[in-house]
């Protein structure tokens, strides 16, 4: 049976599967993304040789591969990512003629969006909106029961301005996801106490009061649900998806999030905060489904 191998390249892993028709995967790994490699070189080496070892094993009829920052489907391009380093990479072509099967190309938080809307918790909903945040933090918005991603700067909720006046990779200060991702929050909290923690280290700590990690957090809660107001003020979705590593926080980060909503929002269409329920690695069954719908 010949199935779609889904791989989301991420700033700190790739998270790759192969995908069935219904969205059902298999085989799931993990592979470090590598770095310093702003010229994608070491990236599509990685990409070669996980794909190629999947094809020893199982019957790949193509590949469908999601990747942060700006992104050009039709012409299978990484314009930009700030994440990576990389710009204007052919990546698509690249890695289609190494490995001998086509590829796909997509934004990666469009992917996790394309997963949620089929088969995930936005699958019932006419309007909703995907925030997934990991390493960085972007959003994807559905509209009428499909993802809407006009042009490839829509989603980059992590580009916007807060009060937080951190330096961002993009050149300018005080992006949101400078503040509220969970590759900020290490980073912040390294530079506080020069101590190298994962972000849901940095939640358990602050569950237990600790004052740095729950200073954090709250800068973390008060930003992003900021731009939760933006959000409902604009589109009024019926849903907010928390997708990403940064969802493992669970029930906790929602009750937070909803109670800086509730000092927030007046008149506004009230979303649901929901948590992404489909298995770690979300990314890489849209990018499956996504090559499914694609290629075939």
């Amino acid at each position: 049976m010949s199935l779609m191998l889904g791989i989301d390249l991420g700033g700190t892993a790739i998270k790759s599967a192969l995908v069935d028709r219904s969205g059902k995967i298999s085989d799931p790994r993990s592979t470090p993304t590598p770095q310093g490699d702003p010229q994608g070189l070491e990236a599509i080496k990685a990409l070669t040789d996980l794909v190629k070892s999947y094809q020893q094993t199982a019957s790949v009829a193509g590949v469908g591969l999601l990747v942060p920052g700006l992104v050009d489907p039709e012409n299978g391009i990484a314009i930009y990512s700030g994440t990576l380093g990389w710009r204007d990479l052919a990546i698509a072509d690249l890695l289609e003629a190494k490995v001998g099967t086509r590829v796909t190309l997509e934004h990666d938080v469009t992917g996790i969006a394309h997963a949620e809307n089929r088969i995930g918790a936005a699958k019932d909903a006419k309007s909703a909106v995907v925030v997934a945040i990991g390493t960085a933090l972007a959003a994807s918005v559905i509209l009428q029961g499909e993802v809407y991603h006009p042009h490839p700067a829509v989603g980059e909720l992590g580009h916007t301005p807060t009060i937080n006046q951190r330096p961002c990779v993009c050149g300018l200060k005080g992006c949101l996801e400078m503040t509220a991702s969970g590759g900020a929050l290490s980073r912040n909290y390294f530079a506080i106490t020069q101590e190298h923690l994962g972000a849901m280290e940095i939640f358990d700590r602050a569950r237990t009061g600790e004052r740095v990690a729950a200073e954090l957090v709250q800068e973390f809660v008060d930003v992003l649900s900021t731009s939760f107001v933006y959000i409902s003020a604009l589109l009024g979705p019926e849903l907010i998806v928390i997708a990403g590593g940064v969802s493992k926080a669970g029930e906790d980060l929602i009750a937070k999030l909803n109670e800086a909503l509730d000092q927030k929002l007046t008149i506004h269409r009230r979303p649901k905060l929901v948590l992404s329920q489909l298995p770690s690695g979300s990314g890489s069954i849209g990018a499956g489904l996504l090559a499914w719908e694609r290629l075939i």
